[in-house]
């Protein structure tokens, strides 16, 4: 038979409709039985029959069917039989053994069809106050990497075995495939991978609708202490709508199983807050999207001060915020002395009951009350909680007078908030990708920068369409253009070496690459390679780009001191930020010191959900650290100054007493420095009372969490 008839019978005859259906096969094998059952009683009669099975129809057919059915039937015949006799049996019953194990497979996969069907319609998850997870998306392995991490730094009680708070997730994706993945994202941590092989499981998985009243039921959604809705990195309405799918259902919940737990949802726009309070009244929204963006601009402009706000936002930092009642052993104690009471914290602050919105940073004289909340920066709670009484110090050398630079208002002349001397005068910023936030990310720039500074966006993006992104921003917050900033538009691939050079490398000072989806449905880790491609790129031009062709540029900060023999005194540096969104980036970059080197990275989804997780855990912390990273908040602001106005020459000052020299000049506590001459910051150093030598050439930074306003503290 040729190809043409082979086409005009499958036209003819849909075979799709017998195959490609589960009747269709069911009929196929039937009809398949009742041809070998009719092929094999006429072979038997064909073979003459024997002394106990004759050629008539009646036993023709019964043999047939024995043999088809029971392998075993002919292992009853005579050893003397005809060789016909033996042949036929043979084939008949290989033919009937293969049919059977079909058969048998078909009933089995039959059977596990309707099981899984029905665990999947009637199982339940029974829980009583859980993280209940509604959705799955890109931020969701982050969520509950945070969320384990709380619950390995809880101590444990006596029994090693005893229950831990679970989480649940409920979402429209195999159970199975769910936990794989969880699994998979637990095994760079040992600790996770421990807490999760406890006889009680602390991650369970439902599959199901979560918009679907009757799954959150399954998942006992009323019995739930926190419900969480994280959003995605796809397209802000899209994710917020989503969201709001989500909470409708737990508004809709019957009367009898209302919802009493904290709702917390993440959206990508402020204007999705309101909806939410519309529909369920305990429902907190978080927009996290936009304190990573100025976080991720400080990181830029300000290194230091950025780097600050990347430690306090995850639960695996080493230094994180803390809020700690008044130990009675500090009740009384001036504020200016209480910092010395915790060896392994920093003291940041003073959190009054009577809810004084000047700050957190009293008067030095300020007495300690006990129903005052301390606000440390410390590696966790419990070293937030040793407290021990100082050692009285003999012969304390007065210091003289300390008024430095940071006496001088943070917010210059021209509106720029100055937060350390790194934004000092026009500075020219590169950014390569355009999201669609980009006029909040150029609203931070601008607030940041002295005036006469310059922002140069490469994208694929029409320059029309940002232009109107830009002035639609601009027009609903009254302006028509920004204060200080200059913005420069240039369509391009930001991959392609060619494009780059419409750029001004050669005077650059800042670099910003921003994650940038071609299409809404692009994987966060094409995402991720193309930014990394880019940063690779970005900084072989601007290696290669100087004043005259020559390499003269540094990809780390300028230092003048000896330790770090790759950085030349003078030269010119740019700073490089690349964002990256997928985990498994962060994965990989922390094994590969040769991507590392091509600048920092800022993974922003993490720490969306970091941010987000601070919020469901430590709702207290969670304010304090909104306000801290509020340009526009009076409770205080991370800055820089250089160690050169506090040290003269070469001392042997103690972190004790460099906290105290900030302090009388600023009314500023001391959060740590930043030496050049390592790759990151150190902020709450340890053995606070040891001497260390400073000098006033090196170029380091101190890092200060200073009052946001401008008077001066009494130094009596």
């Amino acid at each position: 038979m040729s190809l043409i008839h082979v086409s005009s019978l499958r036209r003819r005859v849909p075979l799709h409709n017998v195959i490609g259906t589960t009747f269709g096969q069911w009929v196929l094998v039937l009809c398949l039985f009742v041809f070998l059952q009719c092929s094999g009683t006429v072979l038997w009669r064909l073979s003459g029959g024997n002394d106990e099975f004759s050629t008539t129809w009646n036993d023709s057919w019964w043999i047939s069917y024995t043999l088809l059915i029971d392998i075993g039937t002919q292992t009853g015949l005579a050893a003397n039989e005809r060789p016909t006799i033996k042949i036929v049996s043979v084939v008949i019953s290989l033919v009937g053994f293969v049919y059977c194990l079909t058969l048998l497979g078909m009933v089995v996969d039959l059977i596990r069809e309707v099981l899984d069907d029905c665990r999947m319609r009637f199982s339940s998850v029974p829980a009583h106050g859980h993280w209940l997870i509604l959705g799955w998306g890109d931020k969701t392995l982050l969520l509950v990497d945070e969320l384990l991490t709380s619950i390995a730094s809880r101590p444990q009680r006596r029994c090693g075995c005893c229950r831990r708070r679970q989480i649940v997730i409920l979402a429209d994706m195999p159970e199975q495939q769910m936990a794989d993945e969880v699994k998979v994202h637990c095994l760079a941590d040992p600790l996770l991978q421990r807490i999760g092989t406890l006889f009680f499981p602390i991650v369970r998985y439902k599959q199901g609708n979560p918009t679907d009243i009757s799954e959150l039921l399954r998942v006992s959604a009323p019995m739930a202490q926190d419900i969480l809705v994280a959003s995605t990195s796809e397209n802000g309405n899209l994710s917020d709508l989503k969201a709001i799918s989500a909470l409708l259902a737990v508004a809709a919940m019957p009367n009898d199983s209302q919802v009493t737990a904290d709702v917390w949802v993440e959206v990508c726009q402020e204007q999705s807050l309101r909806a939410m309070n519309i529909i369920l009244p305990q429902a907190r929204g978080i927009v996290a999207r936009k304190l990573v963006n100025r976080i991720m601009v400080l990181r830029a402009l300000v290194p230091s001060a950025g780097f600050v706000f990347l430690s306090m936002t995850s639960l695996k930092s080493t230094a994180k915020l803390q809020l700690l009642d008044a130990p009675p052993l500090t009740w009384g104690v001036p504020f200016r002395e209480v910092g010395r009471f915790f060896p392994d914290a920093v003291v940041c602050g003073v959190k009054r009951p009577d809810g004084v919105t000047e700050g957190i940073i009293p008067q030095g004289g300020y007495a300690i009350e006990a129903n005052d909340q301390l606000v440390l920066l410390a590696r966790n709670a419990e070293h937030a909680q040793r407290c021990i009484m100082p050692i009285r110090e003999e012969g304390v050398v007065p210091i003289g007078d300390c008024s430095g630079y940071l006496v001088d208002s943070m917010v210059k002349s021209d509106g720029q908030l100055r937060l350390g001397p790194s934004a000092d005068g026009p500075k020219v910023v590169l950014v390569l990708g355009c999201p669609g936030d980009i006029a909040e990310i150029l609203d931070s720039i601008d607030m940041h920068l002295a005036s006469e500074s310059h922002v140069h966006i490469l994208s694929r993006t029409p320059a029309t369409q940002r232009e109107e992104w830009i002035q639609q921003h601009l027009k609903t917050s009254g302006r028509t253009q920004y204060a200080r900033i200059t913005v420069h538009q240039y369509e391009g691939e930001s991959t392609s070496k060619w494009e780059m050079v419409k750029l001004p490398l050669d005077t650059a000072n800042y670099a910003l690459i921003l994650a940038e989806r071609v299409g809404e449905d692009e994987s966060t880790l094409a995402v991720d390679s193309r930014n990394l491609t880019t940063a690779i790129f970005l900084k072989q031009h601007l290696a290669s780009t100087g004043p005259e062709g020559a390499m003269t540029r540094s990809f780390t900060t300028n230092t003048t001191t000896s330790k770090d023999s790759s950085v030349v005194r003078g030269s010119r540096k740019c700073k490089m930020v690349t964002e990256l969104l997928d985990p498994k980036s962060e994965t990989v970059l922390a094994g590969n010191t040769g991507v590392r080197s091509q600048g920092s990275f800022m993974y922003t989804n993490a720490r969306e959900t970091a941010i987000y997780a601070m919020a469901v855990e430590q709702r207290e912390v969670y304010d304090l650290f909104l306000q801290l990273s509020d340009s526009k908040c009076d409770v205080g602001y991370v800055t820089a100054a250089p160690v050169s106005h506090y040290v003269t020459g070469i001392e042997d000052v103690s972190f004790y007493e460099m906290q105290r020299r900030v302090f009388q000049s600023c009314r500023g506590i001391l959060l740590g420095w930043r030496d050049f001459a390592d790759r990151y910051p150190k902020l709450n150093p340890e053995r606070k009372d040891q001497q260390i030598e400073w000098e006033d050439v090196s170029g380091c930074e101190l890092i200060i969490l200073r009052p946001a306003d401008d008077s001066l503290p009494d130094v009596k």
